[in-house]
């Protein structure tokens, strides 16, 4: 206890590059975004979990898939406004607006991802099962983006908790997995 006076803070002043307003502003956007995506792909789960049980959910699914598209358009706003406002921060903090990091490169394949499960069901690619299946698998993506690129222990977004997250990041995907596949089994008359 005597020592504590001499001892480093734990929390030092922030780097003038981290103190940035559009720094504060690019990660509540990109929060925003994830948390918008985490509910759209939830529903997809749900609606496809629905799909399996032996009551017919026709119209709770429908329910929930236009709720899951109504989700991803804002999400995908927020995510490329997100990506928009980092990579003006980048330029200005580091002098160049992307540098193909691996979190850069994770938010980029979420975003396209996205953008695409919304365009098969707009342009009728998919059916209502396909997009669902789509929005859950875009929870992998998602996924991967946030939590997997943090587990390479790379880039300049490597937070540094690996310890033990490969497991639950695996088991998190296989669980995802398992719930698209529901939609391939053949489904008993009811």
């Amino acid at each position: 206890v005597s020592m504590l006076g001499e001892a480093n803070p734990p929390i030092t002043q922030l780097m003038p590059v981290l103190a940035s307003p559009l720094l504060s502003i690019h990660v509540v956007t990109i929060m925003i975004a994830y948390s918008l995506l985490a509910f759209a792909m939830m529903n997809g789960i749900t609606a496809l979990l629905l799909s399996r049980s032996l009551h017919d959910c026709t119209e709770q699914i429908a329910r929930l898939e236009v709720i899951s598209r109504l989700l991803l358009y804002p999400a995908v706003c927020c995510l490329a406004l997100g990506i928009f406002i980092g990579a003006v921060w980048a330029n200005v903090s580091w002098g160049r607006y992307w540098g193909w990091d691996p979190k850069e490169n994770g938010a980029l394949m979420t975003l396209l991802w996205c953008s695409c499960t919304l365009h098969a069901r707009l342009l009728h690619v998919c059916s209502c099962q396909g997009f669902l299946v789509l929005a859950s698998l875009g929870n992998i993506v998602a996924a991967w983006g946030w939590f997997g690129v943090n587990l390479m222990g790379i880039g300049l977004h490597s937070y540094g908790f690996v310890e033990g997250g490969w497991f639950w990041f695996f088991l998190f995907v296989g669980l995802q997995v398992l719930a698209a596949a529901s939609a391939l089994i053949p489904q008993r008359s009811r």
